[in-house]
């Protein structure tokens, strides 16, 4: 029996399948920030993906051996970066990856609900739900403690809020939870498979931040209902932000801050099948 294609796998063939010029895009800039690493492209389009510093092993000097020589690659080769076992090269990739499926979506109206506003306003929580959030995003996890009783936050390391568990608790405790919200780092730092796995019985899945801002169709054909991510409208606002170490709050300078679902047309089409056929 045929191992199932992971979710980075799915991403690289959706790039090169909806995007006719992949090929000849090209990396123009690409800033390794304190906060968040941005890639731009030679078409304008910029993507972002925390720079998880916490999960980063400094080599004497230097966070990424290839550096002087991203600017100028071929972007469908640094967003394959998104599959390497270096986490600063995983960064490079997904924010590279996440630049070329801002194409993507920028021409895809047809295909996904795209509006306005933060996932807080879209989510439908009950006081009885039992909510999951993986990755100790503060602004939600403030927005959700007053209107559930049962909330889990789950954090690699780095942040020891108060009532925040590490991962690994997840494994016991995400599938009791019927609401569940995802980091959008949990592609880059190659959790997200396992994630969407044990969250399987959840009636809502959503991913969010600017990290999350990815090509929709894989996730949602593994259930996810939502992405809350950013569409970047100012590049070169953006690049100095990310070389400025400024986070998601400044980040609102450059952005909107965007919900993505399925429209019922398209969702009604999507399944996994159609995404495992060999590039």
């Amino acid at each position: 029996m045929a191992a199932q294609r992971r979710i980075v796998d799915d991403l690289l063939f959706c790039l090169k399948r909806d995007i006719p010029s992949a090929n000849e895009i090209m990396v123009k800039e690409a800033c390794l920030g304190l906060g968040f690493t941005g890639v731009r492209l030679s078409t304008g389009h910029v993507g972002l993906c925390h720079s998880l510093q916490s999960e980063t092993s400094l080599q004497c000097c230097q966070i990424l051996k290839r550096a002087g020589k991203l600017a100028g690659s071929s972007a469908l080769s640094l967003a394959g970066l998104i599959k390497s076992w270096d986490v600063s090269e995983r960064v490079v990739g997904a924010a590279t990856l996440n630049a070329m499926c801002q194409i993507i979506l920028r021409n895809s109206s047809h295909r996904y609900d795209v509006v306005d506003g933060n996932l807080v306003d879209h989510l439908d929580v009950r006081q009885d739900d039992t909510v999951a959030v993986v990755g100790n995003i503060r602004p939600i996890v403030t927005a959700i403690r007053s209107r559930v009783e049962n909330l889990y936050v789950f954090e690699r390391g780095g942040i020891a809020d108060e009532g925040v568990l590490p991962d690994v608790a997840s494994e016991e405790l995400l599938p009791q939870s019927n609401i569940v919200i995802i980091t959008g780092t949990a592609i880059a730092n190659g959790t997200i498979d396992r994630v969407l796995d044990l969250s399987r019985g959840a009636r809502y899945i959503a991913l969010i931040g600017p990290s999350a801002t990815v090509m929709p169709d894989p996730l949602f054909a593994r259930g996810v209902s939502a992405i809350a991510g950013v569409i970047v409208t100012d590049d070169e606002k953006a690049m100095q932000i990310v070389a400025e170490g400024g986070g998601t709050p400044q980040l609102k300078a450059a952005t909107r801050f965007v919900v993505i679902k399925a429209k019922m047309v398209h969702s009604a089409r999507l399944g996994v099948s159609s995404l495992n056929q060999k590039p």
